[in-house]
């Protein structure tokens, strides 16, 4: 079985200073120590993907691809071939652009399937998530609940409208989970960037996500 971690990051970051790639590799961590059964995963950073966005030309119609972009066919193909997903979204915009292209070029294939042939089927049908979403705001009530309502909710409402299967961490926080910093002294200004350098807590950071990654992995009918 495949699985993929998917950081939706754009940020050029190397990739230990990435919070969203950092994530992805707990989440492979955890996969590999709970399964009982051989696992791949696979870490899949957006920004290194050189994604176009998608013109409505209907070419995809015939076979699923997009005649102008590789590096997006080059990326669906690797989504296509796994039987799980975790998708890692950061809150530095609405959300990041890379992932809304992917999401437009997918609706315009499954659309264009479908005109082309009513009994279409989208590859993704059925496919199991798991969400995470992260921001620089100290991590109390108020500002996990922002999180889940304009980020994660918004990510998870589209995949669902593309056929996927959102997997459900509890019932207060239905579409995924979501992380903040630690307190206000993790953003500590920077002496070589503009922006400021943020310390995280991973270990709470693992202790929240790990409950939606095993739910998540039971879901995909892993043996634990």
């Amino acid at each position: 079985m495949r699985i993929a971690c998917v950081s939706a990051s754009n940020s050029k970051l190397d990739e230990e200073k990435s919070a969203s790639v950092r994530v992805c590799k707990i989440i492979k961590e955890i996969i590999l120590k709970e399964a009982k059964e051989n696992i791949q995963v696979e870490i899949i950073a957006l920004k290194d993907y050189n994604i176009k966005s998608c013109i409505l030309c209907g070419a995809c119609y015939s076979n699923g691809v997009c005649i102008y972009d590789e590096e997006f066919n080059k990326l669906l193909k690797a989504l296509e071939a796994v039987q799980g997903m975790f998708l890692v979204v950061p809150h530095y915009s609405p959300i990041p652009s890379k992932l809304l292209m992917i999401f437009e070029k997918i609706n315009e294939i499954t659309y264009a399937g479908w005109i082309n042939n009513p009994g279409y089927q989208s590859p993704f049908n059925n496919l199991r998530v798991g969400i995470i979403g992260h921001g620089g705001m100290v991590d109390n009530e108020a500002n996990i609940k922002y999180y889940h309502d304009n980020l994660v909710t918004p990510v998870a409402n589209t995949l669902k409208a593309l056929s996927f299967l959102i997997v459900q961490p509890n019932n207060e926080y239905q579409n995924g989970v979501a992380f903040g910093l630690k307190d206000d002294t993790c953003l500590r200004k920077s002496e070589n960037s503009i922006f400021p350098d943020i310390i995280h807590d991973w270990e709470m950071i693992e202790e929240r996500i790990k409950p939606l990654i095993i739910k998540g992995i039971r879901e995909m009918n892993i043996n634990m």
